[in-house]
């Protein structure tokens, strides 16, 4: 183990988050890169080497991680000036941690081949346990759905353990990033269902002549309210209020990410995940009728009218 040599691309949020676990857990040399200086020079203080290109680090590394924020970003990382694709080496494993879908992994897969690299998957999902209900990363609690090959997968091993508390490998390449869209799609219908249900009755009740603020009083404090209220996104300890804001959709929301000048604007995160799992469930047959549903009812606004208009 101790011979490994490790890169890892992108320290943002989660990267930075799993990239500090494998320092300070695995024991192993590991070359950084990232576009903001100050967190390389973090993990510089914890005793990773900072680089200046994915080409340094490629260079540097046996196993190198990219966890970048998309497709567009990963290829910029690998393929562009200075990128991974020119310092990696024959019997190099690239790990893909972002979030691009299977089929881009299966690419990639194919293409290195021909050059003697190999490729490995190793989707990431986060805790969200803390009160407020934002995303709260923790050293060494991420879970990992792996993709790849059983052999490079099993060199890996002693990498992905020291970044995470639960790993699964859930098939050959891409199998990482078709978990993901599962899971993330799964959660976010599952919630937007049990969202819409209180909607639902909610906009009955304003029509009955309830008061909105009241009624979400009621549901915290029924038998069912809180489950029923955190299955839906919205967790039982808000007071009524901010129960209310957040339906209306002005709390909680995470800054834009800014991109330089000229490039066309990132997709948010829940249109990306939608759109990756949208493919593939085209590509393998697969109907969606609940997603279909779900998208109905956040588009037809007359739906449920007097709760869009208590909303406004």
């Amino acid at each position: 183990m101790s011979t490994i040599k490790v890169g890892f691309i992108g320290l943002g949020n989660l990267g930075g988050c799993l990239c500090r676990s494998l320092v300070k857990k695995s024991g192993l040399p590991v070359t950084v890169y990232d576009l903001r200086k100050e967190a390389v020079q973090e993990l510089e203080s914890l005793g990773a080497t900072g680089a200046n290109s994915p080409r340094e680090v490629a260079a540097a590394s046996d196993i190198v991680i990219s966890l970048v924020r998309d497709a567009r970003q990963n290829e910029e990382v690998i393929f562009g000036k200075d990128g991974l694709w020119e310092g990696v080496k024959r019997g190099d494993i690239i790990v893909i941690s972002s979030t691009v879908g299977p089929f881009y992994i299966r690419e990639l897969y194919a293409k290195a081949k021909e050059k003697g690299v190999k490729v490995v998957d190793a989707a990431v999902t986060k805790i969200t346990t803390n009160k407020e209900g934002f995303p709260a990363n923790y050293e060494g609690w991420a879970t990992l759905m792996v993709g790849g090959d059983e052999d490079d997968v099993k060199r890996c091993w002693p990498v992905f353990e020291s970044m995470a508390k639960y790993i699964i490998h859930l098939g050959g390449p891409g199998a990482g990033q078709a978990g993901k869209l599962v899971n993330n799609e799964a959660t976010t219908a599952f919630t937007a269902i049990t969202r819409y249900c209180l909607i639902e009755y909610l906009n009955l009740g304003l029509k009955a002549g309830l008061d909105l603020e009241k009624m979400i009083e009621v549901w915290g404090a029924g038998v069912g309210g809180p489950k029923l209220l955190d299955n839906a996104g919205l967790k039982p300890w808000y007071n009524s209020h901010e129960i209310i804001e957040i339906m209306r959709g002005r709390a909680g929301r995470a800054p834009a990410t800014t991109v330089p000048a000229g490039q066309a604007p990132l997709e948010d995160f829940g249109t990306m995940y939608k759109r990756l799992a949208m493919e593939m469930a085209k590509a393998v047959g697969a109907e969606v009728p609940i997603s279909r549903l779900i998208d109905e009812l956040r588009d037809a606004e007359s739906t449920y009218d007097a709760f869009s208009a208590a909303m406004k």
